[in-house]
Order: C-alpha cells, then sequence, then structure tokens
C-alpha cells in the first residue's frame, strides 16, 4: 500500500490531475483552493465538522459524479463528456471530500467505511471522539502531499 505520501502522489494522479487534464480550469482552480483550506479547517474546527462542511458544498450529484469516474476510470478509459457538471467549485469539494474519505477508510480499514455514501461515513465516524482526536494528525501526511502537488500543478484561483 506504500506510505501516505506515496498514496497521495497515486490518487493524485490517478484522480485529480486526470480530472483537471479532462476538465478544465474551473476543476483544478477549485480543487487546489480545497487543497489549502481544508487541512487547517480541520484542526481548527475538528475533523467531523470540516468533512460535514465540505459535504455540505461538494452537492451529491457531483460527489456521486466522482464515485462514477472512479468506479469507470478501474474498467476503462473515462469518457470526460458525461462529467463536465465536475468541472465547477463544487466539482473540486467533492473530490477532495472523496479524497478525504478514501484515506480515512485506509486509515480505519475495520470502520468499513463506504466511500459513495459520506454521511454513512460521518455517522459511523461520530461515535468515536478519543479517534477523532488523533485522526487529524494521520491524516496530515497525506492531506499535506495533496495540497503540495495542487500547488505545484493546478491554477489559482483569481
Amino acid at each position: 500500500m506504500g506510505s501516505s505520501e506515496e498514496r497521495a502522489v497515486r490518487d493524485f494522479v490517478d484522480i485529480v490531475n486526470e480530472l483537471y487534464n479532462g476538465l478544465g480550469k474551473e476543476f483544478g482552480k477549485s480543487f487546489r483552493s480545497r487543497a489549502r483550506e481544508i487541512p487547517s479547517f480541520i484542526y481548527e474546527v475538528g475533523f467531523l465538522s470540516a468533512v460535514s462542511f465540505v459535504y455540505s458544498k461538494a452537492e451529491t450529484q457531483r460527489y456521486n459524479l466522482i464515485i462514477k469516474y472512479v468506479e469507470e476510470k478501474k474498467r476503462k478509459s473515462p469518457d470526460y463528456s458525461i462529467y463536465k457538471d465536475i468541472n465547477s467549485t463544487e466539482g473540486g469539494y467533492a473530490a477532495y471530500l472523496y479524497l478525504l474519505l478514501l484515506e480515512t477508510s485506509r486509515i480505519l480499514p475495520n470502520m468499513n467505511l463506504n466511500l459513495s455514501d459520506p454521511l454513512s461515513c460521518i455517522k459511523a465516524l461520530s461515535g468515536h471522539g478519543d479517534l477523532l482526536m488523533v485522526l487529524p494528525s494521520l491524516l496530515m501526511p497525506y492531506l499535506l502531499e495533496i495540497k503540495r502537488l495542487a500547488e505545484a500543478i493546478l491554477p489559482k484561483e483569481e
């Protein structure tokens, strides 16, 4: 499985960078902003509050498109025209939420988080206060690597 940094590089290249190249600038600008803001936001308000906020901004339709993209990509080369709604601010939130939940599920494999249902992930994590106190520290190497890659590759918001 590799280190969290190695997973971040793989996930960024396989998901974020490919979506950016296939969709365009709006997605890239939004994702870059999320990658810069959310790590510190997690420390400021707590993991659950931060995830809930990102979930509220992602819009279910766009999050479902991210899930569909990831699943389709495993089988064949995606047709980007059906994912055009991801090329938006909400699409950046949706992709960031997916990566955040993906890495959380890797760190906590026994929780069997259902990535296709972010609300069920939030609910499953909500009863584990002690775990939620250390989870940000466990996620940071991954999130900071995502941030570095986003800053290096994706365009800035004006």
